[in-house]
């Protein structure tokens, strides 16, 4: 496992992972300018370079720091907020500290950046 980063970009990529589906939705209907952009957020992502700026730019038009996690963190049109609790996931690599919950003996879920089985426990 990858020695976890204390980092400010942490908070931003689990945020990213969490709400990957819905800003892949969001960016499709925006038109071609949004997808290139978020799928270059995406690559940085996997190679676990910075972010944070990018997704200023993906969601207000701008550069962007800790607005950026706090405007992903309140969540996008269509995204909801319950979640079961019985089994807990994180990240597969230890990048961010993204945590995903399942019913028990539910699917694994995966890492929306890299698709990896996200680690029990």
């Amino acid at each position: 496992m990858e020695q976890e980063r204390a980092d400010p970009e942490r908070p931003v990529l689990g945020a990213l992972c969490d709400e990957l589906h819905n800003l892949r939705a969001e960016a499709t209907r925006q038109g071609e300018g949004k997808q290139r952009l978020l799928a270059r957020i995406e690559a940085e992502a996997r190679a676990r370079r910075p972010i944070g700026a990018l997704l200023g730019e993906l969601l207000y038009g701008r550069r962007g720091g800790a607005d950026t996690v706090r405007g992903l963190s309140a969540g996008l049109p269509g995204a909801g907020a319950g979640r079961a609790d019985e089994e807990r996931f994180s990240c597969p690599d230890g990048a961010c500290d993204r945590l995903a919950y399942t019913v028990p003996a539910g699917p694994v879920p995966l890492c929306q950046i890299t698709g990896r089985p996200m680690t029990a426990g």
